[in-house]
């Protein structure tokens, strides 16, 4: 981390310091973006720092699908009338929905893991809100399942075994189309992609002896 000392600002040296405990942010970029914001109007700046504190102070996890929300109230996806309350897409991350929804290629309702099976970090299903999504999948009148989890071990170590929880509700287990490549998370895929995937995406509940394409059980609905 920066050592404030190194400037003749103090303030200038905190601020530094700050944006370098970012993702991916090293020290010349923090110089940056602290000379950025203190060449922008005072409003500006303003604006910008009300807009963190209150990100900070208001948004947390919706209570159904563990997405973001304001106040911890429901999210706006999962309040919303228009979207198709019958299809569920299960994703790892809060990334990933934001994705899926750039691309304008879904409008169905989400669910957030919030991880992924992975023994060698000590995550066993134990430690996801299984429970929960089998609850939400009977609970909302669920139809069809999509996961939507990058090419990853864990994610297949996932998909595997949540397919065989899901299997006895009866609802139709799917995932976005494997011949297009969504890399080993979904947020890295552009929209075009996301949205030829998904809209190819195939029936995977086990048992099957045959995938099956599910876009004309979309058509019927």
């Amino acid at each position: 981390m920066g050592d404030s000392g190194e400037y003749s600002s103090q303030f200038f040296g905190e601020a530094v310091a700050e944006f370098m405990r970012l993702p991916g942010v090293g020290r010349k970029s923090a110089q940056r973006y602290a000379l950025h914001m203190l060449g922008r109007p005072i409003e500006e700046r303003k604006r910008f720092i009300a807009a963190i504190q209150r990100f900070l102070e208001e948004v947390q996890h919706c209570p159904e699908c563990h997405g973001l929300s304001d106040d911890g109230g429901v999210c706006s996806i999962c309040a919303s009338r228009s979207r198709d309350r019958a299809i569920l897409c299960v994703v790892a991350d809060t990334r990933d929905v934001m994705a899926i929804e750039h691309s304008q290629s879904y409008r169905g309702l989400y669910y957030v893991m919030g991880g992924l099976i992975d023994p060698m970090q000590g995550i066993g299903p134990s430690q996801l809100p299984i429970d929960q999504l089998l609850s939400t999948i009977v609970g909302k009148g669920i139809r069809e399942v999509i996961l939507a989890f990058g090419a990853t071990m864990e994610g297949d170590t996932t998909q595997f075994y949540l397919q065989r929880c899901i299997a006895p509700t009866g609802v139709t287990i799917s995932q976005p189309a494997r011949g297009v490549s969504l890399g080993e998370n979904l947020e890295q895929a552009d929209g075009m992609t996301l949205g030829t995937a998904f809209a190819q995406r195939v029936v995977i509940n086990p048992g099957s002896t045959v995938e099956r394409n599910v876009k004309k059980a979309d058509q019927t609905r």
